[in-house]
């Protein structure tokens, strides 16, 4: 059954000023709970939802994001989870897929209207899985829930594809190198093929962007 009354939405960061820009962004829109304290993000979660949608940081006091994630999924499986944080670092990106869940990863700054494009989408995706009654899956990586992933002006080639894939895993250039037989100097040109045309300048932006783009569907990290 899709949820009752408003759409609620919880954000959670230490950081007050980020917290009052996502009230900003959807004063209006939805129903918006904020709390800088993770702890109380679980109480808050509990005694006053369900909500749809989770908005979390990652580097906070007690808690880090990903453990609020994975904390929340199992009092409610169907919210969705949004990683907003300005600390993209690579193994973080691969934790929050696949221990957090994460319905989407932005990275801040991120445009108002680039956010709120974001959590419409996740919000039309959690009244859908409520209405059908069928659970997201906990263990096949994240659902990505724009209907219509934005398209790149190059798209990836094959090659590139694969790079990505093992990128997204965690692996080193050299991993890389042994995995598809070739060699470090061309997997370096594929990642630097990736940086531009994804248009981003770290190889955890590479997985951030990705997941953005709906170009990650599914992951499988056997080293975690």
């Amino acid at each position: 059954m899709i949820q009752a009354g408003p759409i609620r939405i919880l954000a959670v960061d230490d950081d007050e000023s980020s917290l009052a820009s996502i009230r900003r962004i959807f004063r209006g829109h939805f129903d918006i709970v904020t709390t800088k304290d993770p702890v109380q993000a679980l109480k808050v979660f509990e005694l006053q939802g369900p909500f749809a949608v989770v908005i979390s940081d990652y580097r906070m006091p007690v808690m880090n994001g990903i453990e609020l994630f994975s904390r929340l999924i199992a009092i409610d499986r169907n919210v969705q989870r949004i990683m907003f944080t300005g600390h993209a670092e690579l193994q973080m990106a691969i934790d929050a897929i696949n221990h957090g869940k994460i319905t989407a990863f932005l990275t801040k700054p991120t445009p108002a209207v680039s956010i709120r494009s974001v959590v419409m989408d996740a919000v039309r995706a959690y009244n859908a899985h409520r209405e059908s009654l069928q659970p997201i899956p906990r263990n096949d990586g994240p659902s990505f829930v724009k209907s219509a992933p934005a398209e790149l002006p190059v798209p990836l080639t094959v090659k590139e594809k694969e790079v990505l894939a093992l990128l997204a895993k965690g692996c080193s250039n050299d991993e890389i190198s042994l995995e598809l037989s070739i060699t470090v100097g061309t997997v370096k040109t594929h990642v630097n093929n990736l940086f531009s045309k994804l248009d981003v300048n770290s190889r955890s932006k590479i997985v951030a962007r990705s997941i953005e783009l709906g170009l990650i569907k599914t992951l499988t990290v056997d080293r975690l």
